[in-house]
């Protein structure tokens, strides 16, 4: 009887030893595959530097990203992403007068970033990320209205011009280079992320003025 109630304990440790080990294997597996994730997000991004108006954009976003795992933990994320930016801004000159710019732009982010992630409990993540963007303009345009209060301003040619104009043409460069960091949490196959980036090169034509491009974003991901 005692044999038999020793063996059956001894089968039941086994099997759970197995089960576990079967866990283990299918978790590091499960770890080691690459990820694919599609996300939707907001964001804010600034022209900024010394010798120009700070201008805001608010920043609609959508993308997907794979993310490439190398080792406890770490892995390399890249993908791509699709912003639609918009922004206004006001400027006052002499005798009160006030310009008004409307922007309005595609662009396209592709980062490279290093990431760790670090498993809790229940399913639920945290993770970190830091890395370069790399930011191009598709287009990016600005909206000018203004009209003098006074027709006899002594210089009236340091005054904007009203129309639509390129502003690839007349002041930006395409091409940003940032470096950004940030990090989130993710349950099971939701993930919730944000981050900075802070501009690298002049994105501004004049290079007696450079100008920068920085910003934050919040962003919803999906796993596949």
């Amino acid at each position: 009887m005692k044999f038999k109630i020793t063996l059956i304990a001894f089968l039941a440790i086994f099997s759970l030893g197995m089960n576990a080990q079967e866990s283990k294997i299918d978790s590091v597996q499960q770890s080691s595959s690459t990820k694919y994730r599609a996300e939707i997000g907001y964001g804010q991004l600034y022209r900024y530097g010394d010798y120009i108006v700070k201008s805001p954009y608010h920043a609609i976003q959508a993308g997907f990203k794979v993310e490439f795992p190398i080792k406890s933990g770490f892995g390399i994320e890249t993908g791509l992403k699709y912003s639609y930016v918009l922004g206004k801004r006001e400027q006052i000159y002499a005798h009160a007068d006030t310009a008004f710019f409307n922007y309005s732009g595609h662009l396209i982010d592709v980062p490279v970033r290093l990431t760790y992630t670090l498993p809790i409990f229940w399913g639920l993540k945290i993770f970190g990320y830091a890395g370069p963007n790399f930011n191009v303009g598709l287009s990016q345009k600005s909206e000018v209205a203004f009209t003098p209060k006074k027709t006899d301003q002594p210089n009236p040619l340091s005054y904007p011009i009203p129309g639509t104009y390129d502003l690839y043409q007349t002041e930006l460069n395409r091409f940003a280079i940032q470096l950004g960091a940030g990090g989130g949490v993710q349950w099971k196959n939701y993930r919730l992320r944000s981050g900075y980036d802070w501009g690298v090169n002049n994105v501004g034509k004049d290079k007696n003025r450079p100008e920068r491009i920085r910003g934050w974003h919040v962003a919803f991901e999906y796993e596949f």
